[in-house]
């Protein structure tokens, strides 16, 4: 399945679940037929990509990184958003998005904590080009087996699984 398809898939998904559940997200996106990884990385990107998209324009700076980090606060790494295929397809998709209706666009758009976050700046008052976003922080849940290579090219270190404590490790 490409990008493109489990992102045509996903849509109607982000409406039918309005409340941010990732996990009932990945669950309805995984029933659909949406490979598990992609699944995850649908609902990492997707809303942020949209979210930029719709806030294009606007003046608002965003960090072209993302950082990586475990459900327990380590970060693991950093990478460029735009090495990541999902992000960069549903980037060249959002007008495609906008097609399929207002209401469907501004649900996965909702998404976003990025875009949550710049409306209630604007409606506090501050100014769209005052704003300053640091990285998205993106969890690697502790199902997520997904390989991140850090900005430094080292890959990420699983360290000792507790229940594997009396394993040694070269160097550990």
């Amino acid at each position: 399945m490409t990008a493109r398809e489990a992102i045509l898939r996903a849509v109607p998904a982000f409406v039918a679940i309005p409340q941010r559940d990732d996990y009932a997200l990945r669950r309805r996106l995984e029933e659909d037929g949406v490979p598990d990884q992609l699944a995850a990385e649908v609902v990492e990107f997707v809303p942020l990509a949209v979210a930029r998209a719709l806030l294009d324009g606007m003046g608002v700076r965003f960090s072209d990184e993302y950082v990586r980090q475990t459900s327990q606060g380590r970060v693991i790494g950093r990478k460029r958003l735009d090495d990541e295929p999902v992000f960069r397809e549903a980037t060249e998709m959002a007008d495609e998005i906008v097609r399929m209706g207002q209401d469907s666009f501004m649900a996965v758009a909702g998404w976003s904590v990025e875009y949550r976050h710049v409306r209630a700046a604007l409606n506090s008052g501050a100014t769209a080009g005052d704003l300053r976003y640091e990285p998205p922080v993106v969890t690697a849940v502790n199902e997520d087996a997904r390989e991140f290579d850090d900005t430094s090219g080292g890959v990420q270190d699983r360290g000792r699984s507790w229940w594997q404590f009396w394993r040694a490790r070269p160097g550990g």
